[in-house]
């Protein structure tokens, strides 16, 4: 026997709610690591070619937090976030959000990537959490509340293990 509509309880309940979580990429010295010395690889798509070893490093990163990419490089105002979006579906590497940490379009008007990242973090707002990817040294100048969620990386390694799984940790909140 059926019941009318009105008799029928109604349950609700709230799913969790999902964590988003961003990595901050560099790409020099994260994802490419040419020494300065030698000619970088370029890509049929014109860009430089990606380190495999770090390219997988990132996807695994990726594919086990769900990370959506914030690009810090300065390469990210030569590219619309559509652009690299491609770049990085080309090299097997899928976000579903490439977003850039500002809208700078000149290198003239770039500031240093630790003022760039400081002023995102001011600017959150929610529950996001966060890993910074890059090899540049003036991030050592952050405070220590953004400093614990740098990955320092070597130019000539890129993303490897080592820093992958301190990575994975940040934005899995198993180390502060």
């Amino acid at each position: 026997m059926l019941l009318p509509f009105s008799t029928v309880r109604r349950f609700s309940f709230k799913l969790p709610r999902r964590r988003l979580m961003k990595i901050l990429l560099d790409i020099d010295g994260v994802l490419v690591t040419t020494p300065s010395w030698r000619p970088v690889e370029s890509e049929a798509d014109g860009f430089m070619k990606f380190n495999a070893f770090a390219t997988e490093n990132l996807k695994k990163l990726m594919e086990e937090t769900g990370a959506e990419i914030v690009l810090t490089s300065s390469h990210r105002i030569s590219y619309s976030e559509q652009e690299w979006r491609k770049i990085f579906e080309r090299r097997g590497i899928y976000s579903t959000s490439v977003s850039k940490i500002n809208q700078i379009t000149t290198i003239g008007t770039l500031v240093s990537r630790a003022d760039e990242i400081q002023e995102w973090v001011n600017s959150l707002i929610g529950d996001e959490t966060y890993v910074v990817l890059d090899d540049d040294s003036s991030i050592r100048g952050l405070p220590n509340s953004i400093l614990e969620k740098c990955v320092l990386t070597s130019s000539f390694k890129g993303l490897d293990e080592e820093a992958t799984k301190k990575a994975l940790m940040i934005l899995n909140h198993t180390i502060k």
